[in-house]
């Protein structure tokens, strides 16, 4: 497989195109930033003064004022400092085409500050609340400090309400919002989106937030609750806080009849760790000395239906996630639970059903390319995984579960209730799982509750035959790339290495086909080689990489095929790769090139980017035949820095030369 370069004519007219290309766009940008600030753009800062117009120069000082101001299109930028206000608005729309901006002033943070502020009675009461309001961007505060030991009021850091469509909050740092009453029914959110009303809470976005050092009581840190559908919660980091991270609700009562849960949302490149309700007064603990129950999810869908929960990273939380509902007549279900890394959580990494026979359903919930790995530190005994009430019609596949020293695998035990609330229905489906733990096969444990009476099954063999399944999965040491990650490991350590058991072993197609979007833990496209990997990580080559970077076909055809010239720069996508070149970008001139080096030398000069690939410089004195090449004489040389070249005389005649890449 090789395509050489092209003479010089070639390259001085692609050369010439993209000098234009460029001037061109050098040309866009300067118009669109002769014009200055628009009008739309407003400005406040704590030293400002409401009497001023708003300017850059002359800015408001109070959000409150600032933000009554804006219409639909205007940008509040917010200079750095203390305000210290409630923000509460009330029916502020933008449109799609022209939102309603709040914001940072770029490279500093103002903070929204409660500490002089009471938190009012009357239900959830936010420092920051919206609601009825549509289209409109929060974006780059730090909102802190509001805090209570009222065990009636219920702060809350950020408050969405009510309905509307398009709200966004981007980029914001939520912290020390503290329920500190010791009334074990008292609650506050860090962050509570609550679709009350029989027209929804639509395409909210929940994106690059931190939320942090956080006292709840019996609520969350970040809440999805009621009529919201269409959400999307990513790329947040929430952690040291003492109830559940993140947690989408229905049958609660928040929305109307028929309209009450979160649904049709995403839950993607989150990470949640240090969620622990020891220290939670609404799980019986202290403030200080801990005591109290230890029962609080990274990521918890509590009632929520098709919501897709993917690469996410939680650990060293009471749960990893949970998918379970609270209500007696609800369900969770239609959840996509992929491609998620699960390590070193107090319990289990991933439970599922009720809690006791008086809970709901977890119903047609697809857990698939996960890895769960050492959770149940507290060896609890509760296993990797843990299956509780009313669990069915769910598939379990793909997935690596590595248990800790007690070798529980997946663990189904429960207790009360009748002998049908306690069984294990028929409908569920495992297969294709790869199971291990630093012991004897025969000694990884699995639990099930087949007929009303807890029963443990010793090794792969007795699980499949109690279970009826498993007929491809495997108990086998996965081979990550860290050989055995520690307690605080990289994401990095649990890709599949080179020679990892799991490469090519999952479900193959067209069974498993990728959902729409889908993509492994790191980005990548979920099948290479044909055939998806077992875990979160699908291995590729550098080739396959490269090819899956630019064109999301790792395996090549039709645009990615080595030969291809999608760019039309006379560089095949194989020369591309090899020199470190852009295949979607004509750039023609990075190609390989020759030049005179002084008196009667031409030096050819190259890269060689790929060191998987085969690197040959070839001449001839003819225009030979595609077999005819020989290698070229000069010796190569580098300056240490990625080129290289070789020095040819120009004296014996016509002198051809080419650079052939070979996989």
């Amino acid at each position: 497989m090789q395509k050489s370069a092209n003479g010089v004519l070639r390259c001085v007219a692609i050369s010439v195109r993209r000098l234009r290309n460029t001037v061109w766009t050098l040309c866009l940008l300067s118009l669109l930033g002769t014009g200055g600030l628009s009008a739309a753009d407003r400005f406040v800062s704590p030293a400002g003064s409401n009497g001023n117009p708003g300017t850059e120069a002359q800015p408001w000082a109070t959000l409150t004022y600032a933000a009554a101001q804006l219409v639909a299109g205007d940008t509040l930028y917010a200079r750095s400092g203390t305000y210290a206000e409630r923000l509460l608005l009330i029916g502020k729309n933008g449109t799609i085409a022209m939102p309603i901006t709040i914001r940072n002033y770029p490279g500093e943070t103002p903070v929204i500050d409660g500490a002089a502020i009471t938190v009012p009675s009357g239900g959830r009461q936010g420092l920051v609340a919206f609601t009825h309001c549509s289209y409109l961007v929060f974006q780059g505060f730090e909102v802190t400090n509001f805090v209570t030991t009222a065990g009636g009021r219920i702060p809350m850091g950020i408050q969405v309400e009510g309905a509307g469509t398009g709200l966004q909050i981007i980029g914001n740092k939520v912290h020390h919002i503290w329920q500190s009453s010791t009334n074990g029914g008292a609650n506050g959110f860090g962050i509570g989106v609550y679709g009350t009303e029989a027209t929804p809470i639509q395409d909210f976005v929940l994106d690059g937030n931190e939320v942090y050092d956080l006292r709840t009581g019996q609520s969350e840190s970040v809440a999805i609750n009621g009529n919201v559908v269409g959400f999307s919660v990513t790329n947040n980091v929430v952690h040291d806080c003492n109830n559940i991270g993140i947690d989408f609700i229905g049958y609660e009562g928040s929305g109307p009849s028929g309209f009450d849960r979160a649904r049709d949302g995403v839950c993607s490149g989150n990470t949640v760790y240090n969620i622990d309700s020891a220290f939670n007064p609404g799980y019986g603990g202290d403030f200080t000395t801990g005591g109290g129950s230890q029962s609080a999810a990274g990521i918890y869908v509590d009632g929520g239906t098709n919501i897709v929960v993917e690469r996410n990273h939680c650990y060293h939380c009471n749960f990893g996630v949970e998918l379970a509902s609270e209500n007696a007549a609800g369900a969770t279900d239609y959840i996509l639970l992929r491609n998620n890394l699960l390590h070193h959580n107090l319990n289990a990494g991933l439970i599922m059903g009720g809690y006791d026979p008086n809970r709901g359903i977890t119903d047609h919930c697809e857990i698939t390319n996960n890895v769960i790995y050492q959770n149940d530190t507290a060896v609890g005994y509760s296993g990797q995984v843990t299956i509780q009430f009313y669990f069915q019609n769910n598939v379990f596949k793909n997935n690596i579960v590595w248990a800790n020293a007690t070798g529980q695998m997946i663990i189904h035990y429960v207790t009360g209730g009748t002998a049908l609330q306690r069984s294990f229905p028929a409908g569920n489906v495992f297969d294709y799982n790869v199971y291990y733990f630093d012991g004897v096969a025969g000694d990884a444990e699995f639990g099930l509750n087949p007929a009303g009476s807890n029963q443990s099954y010793y090794g792969l063999d007795e699980w499949q035959t109690a279970v009826g399944g498993e007929a491809n999965s495997a108990f086998n040491n996965p081979g990550f790339a860290t050989a055995i990650p520690g307690i605080n490991p990289l994401t990095t350590d649990f890709k599949l290495a080179e020679t990892s058991f799991c490469r090519d072993r999952g479900e193959p197609a067209p069974a498993f086909a990728p959902g729409v979007g889908e993509k492994d833990f790191f980005g990548a496209s979920r099948v290479a080689n044909g055939r998806v990997d077992v875990g979160l990580h699908e291995w590729m080559t550098a080739w396959q990489a490269w090819l899956d970077q630019y064109f999301a076909l790792p395996d090549g055809g039709g645009v990615a095929d080595a030969l291809a010239d999608p760019d039309d720069d006379s560089a095949s996508n194989l020369m591309e790769f090899s020199q470190g070149m852009d295949p979607t970008q004509s750039d023609a001139t990075s190609l390989p090139t020759a030049s005179f080096a002084g008196g009667s030398s031409l030096r050819f000069t190259y890269r060689k980017d790929q060191p998987s690939l085969t690197y040959e410089v070839e001449t001839s004195t003819t225009l030979p035949g595609p077999l005819d090449w020989p290698n070229a004489i000069p010796s190569e040389q580098t300056d240490g820095f990625g080129s290289y070249w070789r020095d040819f005389s120009l004296t014996g005649g016509p002198l051809f030369i080419r650079l052939k890449v070979t996989q």
